[in-house]
């Protein structure tokens, strides 16, 4: 539906409904003090009928005389009105138009329909255990609402009709403009970048033409923008696939082996090892890749963290690595188990960049209302033109012996998000077989802030 259309529907809309709001207000109002008018009558006329049958009863009582189903019965008709007249739960006479079961409760009024009639019912109790329904005749006052209703809506519609016609001559005028950027815009996705709207109209659709044309400039560069991000999203899906198939073929290729092959300790040895190595690894690129994911876009809520806290468990978690800790405590801002995990990753890479047993270092210090935290390595070292690269994912320097080693180049993607959701970065210094050093910002916690 084009834009003309939705805005004459929408202003047809709020013309109806106005109008028809109003409209039916009005009518509904009029019958409404109508109705209450007629049931204040009818109310009356009930309670005349109530002290009349009641005075006959009582007279006759008076006299001694039996009044019997038949005696009451006669006198309800002498009153010649639509009623019924109970006795207890029992039905003496009725001369209603509407079918009734039991009496109405004493003092209470209801409208019921029959037979496309319309009546109200007026319940009162006598003395006597008896119990009087009287019943008038509201059909014609809702005939009457109902045909003022249908000449209403019959007006609305001619009004209705002429608003469209004026309507659908003004939505066009001023859809113009709009027209024309849909035209240029049409021209500048098939290639025409020099083509420009050029309106001058004075208002708001001016400032969006301005607006229209500024973004024509930046087109070309979006799109370049756009394609590196596809490209990078099918080099992410490219790696994942190669991840997963290199382990899976090792181990779908010594599984098959050791099912049919008969073979000696030392190869079934060899197979299983090589099952157990591939598996672990699986088991790892899988568990950081769910925390990458798990990182992508929650807010974290950051609380106090000493991080002398977190020595012991650096050191439970990476048995492997001869860790240098800085004595000391320091309070930040951050979460506890994220920033073990950072710790965790940088640790785990050095061990793997370094040779057996070489130190590794954590080191932390204060400047004014931030803390540094630093991982220092004297390993093999990352060529410059490779660091800015180091944190994408499955993205590894030496790829043969990151696998050989159970690495999948998750880590420093993962670190990459724990620092961004501590408001950080990761700041990489390393140089070809002098080592690296990784650094991340915290902001200092406790009374420090």
């Amino acid at each position: 539906m084009r834009y003309a259309q939705k805005m004459i529907c929408l202003l047809l809309l709020v013309l109806s409904a106005s109008f028809g709001v109003g409209g039916c207000y009005l009518l509904y109002s009029d019958f409404g003090v109508q109705l209450a008018r007629i049931n204040t009558a009818n109310a009356v006329a009930h309670s005349q009928t109530c002290t009349l049958l009641q005075t006959e009863i009582i007279d006759r009582q008076r006299r001694g005389e039996t009044l019997d189903a038949a005696t009451l019965g006669s006198l309800l008709e002498k009153q010649q009105v639509s009623a019924a007249l109970w006795k207890g739960g029992d039905l003496l006479e009725s001369t209603l138009a509407v079918p009734l079961d039991v009496p109405l409760d004493n003092g209470t009024m209801r409208t019921v329909s029959a037979d496309g009639a319309v009546f109200s019912l007026y319940g009162s109790d006598l003395q006597g255990d008896l119990h009087l329904v009287s019943a008038f005749d509201l059909t014609q006052i809702y005939r009457d609402r109902d045909a003022s209703l249908r000449r209403f809506l019959a007006l609305e519609a001619v009004v209705l009709a002429a608003g469209a016609a004026v309507l659908a001559a003004l939505a066009r005028q001023m859809t113009r403009p709009l027209r024309v950027l849909t035209a240029t815009s049409a021209q500048i996705a098939g290639g025409d970048y020099a083509r420009r709207t050029g309106l001058h109209t004075g208002d708001e659709l001016e400032q969006v033409s301005a607006s229209f044309d500024k973004m024509a400039d930046a087109v070309q560069e979006k799109i370049a923008a756009l394609e590196e991000d596809v490209q990078k999203r099918e080099d992410f899906m490219g790696a994942f696939t190669h991840e997963l198939k290199t382990p899976m073929t090792s181990i779908i290729g010594y599984a098959d082996v050791l099912r049919s092959l008969q073979t000696d300790p030392d190869e079934q040895r060899e197979a299983a090892g090589a099952i157990y190595h591939e598996s672990r690894r699986l088991e790892a690129l899988s568990q950081k890749l769910l925390a990458l994911l798990a990182l992508g876009e929650e807010t974290l809520e950051l609380t106090d963290v000493d991080l002398a806290s977190l020595w012991p468990r650096l050191r439970e978690a990476c048995p492997q690595a001869t860790l240098q800790i800085p004595e000391g405590s320091w309070i930040v801002r951050g979460d506890a188990d994220l920033l073990l995990d950072l710790l965790c990753n940088l640790v785990q890479n050095a061990v793997k960049a370094g040779a057996p047993g070489s130190p590794i270092a954590v080191h932390c210090w204060e400047d004014g209302a931030q803390v540094y935290l630093a991982v220092e390595d004297h390993g093999c070292g990352i060529p410059a033109e490779e660091i800015a690269r180091v944190t994408e994912p499955f993205y590894m320097v030496d790829k043969s012996r990151a696998r050989k080693q159970g690495g999948s180049g998750l880590g420093l993607a993962l670190c990459k998000r724990i620092a961004a959701a501590h408001g950080s970065a990761l700041d990489i210094q390393s140089a070809p077989g002098q080592g690296t050093t990784v650094r991340v910002i915290l902001q200092k916690g406790g009374d420090g802030v």
